[in-house]
């Protein structure tokens, strides 16, 4: 029994940090993406990618930049209060479609492989799905 006792409280302590982590970030979002903010989340992560064209999903979660050097994509998204980013270069995307207003992204990424972007309307996002669609078949 007495070999069991720190694997006990061991096991209580993380579950009370989790839990404290837990309360001290409930309610927490993200700020909403505009086209400033998502070209210098983009250049803080990635220096060596320059936004040229920068698309904003509708509900401003996240955004889409195309690469000024090269056939890069630069995906920045609404992570619990984060704005983390992906670079998505030719075989990095498996998939894309447009699907009820919504640009699905599935990619090979192990973090996270799926993202659902909001459309701003078929004229706005179809261009982005085709972007994507050649780096799926590259």
């Amino acid at each position: 029994m007495e070999e069991v006792l720190p694997l006990v409280l061991a096991a209580f302590a993380a579950a009370g940090l989790m839990g404290a982590i837990y309360l001290a970030s409930r309610g927490a979002t993200a700020p909403a993406l505009d086209e400033g903010l998502a070209r210098r989340r983009l250049g803080e992560d990635w220096q060596d990618f320059e936004a040229e064209d920068v698309w904003v999903a509708a509900d401003r979660r996240a955004a889409l930049a195309t690469d000024r050097r090269g056939a890069r994509l630069g995906l920045v998204f609404a992570f619990g209060d984060k704005l983390p980013s992906r670079l998505l270069g030719p075989g990095d995307v498996t998939a894309c479609s447009l699907q009820g207003g919504r640009l699905v992204i599935e990619t090979r990424d192990f973090g996270r492989h799926h993202f659902v972007l909001a459309s701003t309307g078929d004229a706005d996002t179809r261009p982005w799905a085709e972007r994507l669609s050649r780096l799926a078949k590259a």
